[in-house]
C-alpha cells in the first residue's frame, strides 16, 4: 500500500511539473496534427521587437528631414525607407531585411538613421547620396543610393562638391579663370 501511495505522489509531482512548465513556455507545447504553427510564431516575433522610447522634438525634426521611399543604389540594388508605426522612427529595408532606425541630425547637416537596440546598421543621408553601413564590421553594405529628391539635387546644383556641400572658403573646382592652363 505504501508503494502505491509513493508511486501516486511521484506521478502527481511529474504531472504538476509538466503543467507548470507548459504554462511558462507555451511554445514548448506539442503541435497538433494539421495545426498551423506560423500563426503562433508571429506573436513570438512581435514580442522580440525592441521597446521604442517616445521620440523627443529633435528626433521628430530629424524624422521630417529624412527622405522616405525607394532608393536606387549601386550595382542595381535597392533599399527603401518607410515610417515606423511608432512616431519618430523609420524602417530601412534592404536585401529582405528590415531595420528599425532612429533618425538623428548631425552637425554637418546629414541625417543619420541609427539602428535601435545597439544594432550595427547606420544609414547616412547627405544631399546627393545615401549609404547603409555596418558599424561593427566597419564597412559599407550598400553605397551610392539616391532617392528621387537626391537625384534632382545632384543634377540641379553643379556648384557644390561631391558631398553636396559648398562650404565658405572652399576652392571652386567647377571652372578655371580664363587664360590659365591649370586650376
Amino acid at each position: 500500500m505504501k508503494v502505491m501511495h509513493t508511486l501516486a505522489l511521484v506521478c502527481a509531482t511529474f504531472a504538476m511539473a509538466s503543467t507548470v512548465a507548459a504554462q511558462q513556455n507555451p511554445a514548448a507545447k506539442p503541435a497538433k496534427a494539421g495545426a498551423k504553427t506560423a500563426s503562433k510564431a508571429v506573436p513570438a516575433a512581435v514580442a522580440a521587437l525592441p521597446t521604442l522610447a517616445v521620440a523627443d522634438p529633435e528626433q521628430l525634426l530629424a524624422a521630417e528631414q529624412a527622405y522616405l521611399g525607394a532608393y536606387a543604389c549601386e550595382f542595381k540594388q535597392t533599399l527603401s525607407v518607410t515610417k515606423h508605426q511608432v512616431e519618430g522612427y523609420m524602417v530601412v529595408t534592404f536585401s529582405s531585411k528590415a531595420y528599425t532606425m532612429k533618425p538623428v541630425r548631425s552637425s554637418t547637416g546629414a541625417v543619420r538613421l541609427e539602428e535601435v537596440a545597439n544594432g550595427p546598421m547606420l544609414m547616412v543621408q547627405i544631399p546627393t547620396k545615401s549609404m547603409l553601413m555596418d558599424t561593427v564590421r566597419g564597412r559599407r553594405i550598400v553605397d551610392a543610393c539616391m532617392h528621387e529628391v537626391q537625384a534632382k539635387e545632384a543634377l540641379a546644383d553643379n556648384s557644390t562638391n561631391a558631398l553636396g556641400m559648398n562650404l565658405a572658403g572652399q576652392v571652386n573646382t567647377t571652372s578655371c579663370p580664363a587664360g590659365t592652363a591649370r586650376c
